[in-house]
């Protein structure tokens, strides 16, 4: 029989502000060494080891060598769901300096959460999905919707169902207090606009994005989004 799920070692984790920033940082789901960690975070890298270590016990993060580069990756989706989630709870805090203030407002527009497309445009891009019959009420892809990833994105959909991972999942947007989609799905569309060239990363805005003037012909022709 399985143990009943130990929930004090999320709010443990979730609890703490250095681990928070650490699991910030991991949010773009790109690799980090240590000193990155460390550095953004502003914490000494004995104390990123530590709440590392305990990450992978957890099954939360994993380490891949590279030469004799040590890099971390946030690999347990669920873990970059609850985050994502609990951030729309409704606690006003406000940036202290206008360059913050300019970075929220650029993480609200757009970014990437984990490894799929969130912020307003992710939004208004779900609900086109949702609107023009190409996922139902429940995110499930419908037959329109396989020829339009198919033809339009270059995203065969049946492959998405053989990763092991859910298909598409209903992700509350943070800032939006809407759905972005993730899940197989979500990432797909991710990886399909960055092949595309429709979006680009903001140069000095972690995890935000910017839309290029394909990206958003794209969504004018096809999703009826204009920006």
């Amino acid at each position: 029989m399985n143990e009943f799920p130990d929930i004090t070692i999320i709010a443990k984790a979730l609890s703490n502000a250095s681990k928070m920033k650490i699991l910030d940082e991991l949010m773009d789901s790109k690799g980090h060494t240590v000193t990155e960690l460390s550095r953004a975070s502003q914490i000494t890298a004995q104390t990123v080891n530590h709440h590392l270590n305990e990450f992978m016990h957890n099954n939360w993060v994993t380490m891949e060598r590279s030469g004799r580069f040590h890099y971390f990756f946030l690999t347990n989706s669920n873990v970059a769901l609850l985050i994502e989630q609990l951030s729309s709870v409704p606690i006003e805090k406000k940036a202290h300096s206008l360059q913050r203030a300019l970075e929220l407002e650029k993480d609200e527009l757009f970014r990437t959460c984990y490894d799929h497309m969130a912020g307003h445009i992710g939004v208004l891009m779900t609900q086109a999905l949702l609107n023009q019959g190409y996922l139902d009420a429940n995110f499930i892809i419908t037959p329109t919707g396989i020829s339009f990833f198919k033809n339009n994105l270059s995203i065969n959909t049946q492959d998405l169902y053989d990763l092991k991972r859910q298909f598409s999942t209903k992700c509350l947007d943070w800032s939006e207090r809407q759905y972005h989609i993730g899940g197989a799905l979500g990432h797909a569309l991710l990886q399909s606009f960055e092949d595309k060239h429709f979006i680009t990363p903001h140069k000095h805005v972690k995890r935000a994005l910017i839309l290029t003037p394909a990206g958003n012909d794209f969504l004018q022709k096809y999703l009826d989004i204009y920006i």
